[in-house]
């Protein structure tokens, strides 16, 4: 048996799946982060930290408990109208308008800019407008000069995250538009053109990653791009994880870095973190605690 080849080539013309730079040290964006830990285990204080070292611009949360976590969203600048409940059926509709709008800002922000381009390349000054001043006088300050365009973000795309917390048992893992937003996240306000969309990113955090009623669905699951896991003692949902991490590596493989991280008893909130999309110079999938990469001696 051999492979005969061809002249055929395949171009990436899509939006990309990883579209926004992140510092060397950091994952990649767009994300699917997946937290799962037992209650007050550690998920909505990394979430946060990690939302904060990410730099997003505008952070939505979908929960039911803001008022009781409200000291740990202020440090992201959450705003009220950001916040939704995971039971309001129309919470899907409601994240896309908010992406949907910064896009239609931004692509205002664009326009305004190039008339404004225009209009001096035609008219140099606005006292040579005469007759078409009323047409274009949008364009014209209050001390008579040509108007400076502003964009809350100054013309970039905004970064934009959105956090699910207890949510557990709501209705927002058993509504099919959330489940569809897993998979179309990165095309969230999408651009004229070629250009890529503003997209999402989505931190998702749980305390069991399944459970009857109430868990992460496989719609969620297998399109995780990152996994924190914290202590278990649940046995059979550590095999279940460890099966569905194969695709990237192996159960055995996953479970003795779980068991080397976890083996530090000193360590309340050990976790273990896993990134399925790693940078090529980062020098592990794997890391204890985000902050440090486990690495396989050779």
């Amino acid at each position: 048996m051999k492979l005969v080849k061809t002249n055929l080539v395949f171009h990436d013309d899509g939006t990309p799946q990883f579209a926004i730079d992140t510092s060397p040290e950091h994952i990649k964006l767009h994300c699917i982060l997946l937290a799962v830990a037992k209650s007050k285990g550690g998920k909505t204080f990394f979430i946060t930290h990690l939302l904060n070292w990410l730099k997003f611009d505008l952070v939505a949360v979908i929960t039911p408990t803001f008022e009781s976590n409200s000291g740990q969203f202020k440090k992201m600048n959450v705003q009220p109208e950001h916040v939704f409940d995971p039971d309001d059926p129309d919470v899907v509709s409601k994240i896309t308008a908010l992406v949907e709008k910064e896009r239609d800002d931004l692509l205002e922000y664009r326009r305004k800019v190039q008339m404004v381009k225009e209009l001096k390349e035609v008219y140099r000054h606005p006292r040579n407008l005469l007759e078409n001043y009323d047409l274009f006088s949008e364009y014209v300050d209050l001390f008579g000069g040509w108007i400076k365009p502003e964009h809350k973000w100054n013309g970039r795309k905004p970064q934009i995250a959105v956090f699910v917390d207890d949510a557990q048992s709501t209705a927002i893992f058993r509504n099919r538009r959330f489940l569809n937003l897993t998979t179309r996240h990165r095309h969230v306000g999408s651009m004229p053109g070629d250009e890529p969309s503003i997209g999402l990113s989505l931190f998702i955090a749980v305390q069991n990653y399944t459970a009857t009623g109430g868990g992460l669905p496989k719609a969620i699951r297998g399109n995780a791009t990152h996994l924190a896991l914290w202590r278990t003692k649940n046995a059979k949902e550590l095999k279940l994880i460890s099966e569905e991490m194969a695709g990237e590596v192996s159960p055995e493989e996953f479970l003795s870095v779980y068991e080397y991280i976890m083996g530090d008893e000193g360590d309340k909130y050990a976790m273990m973190f896993t990134d399925l999309h790693r940078k090529e110079e980062h020098p592990s999938m794997f890391r204890k605690n985000y902050k440090d990469f486990v690495v396989f001696n050779t």
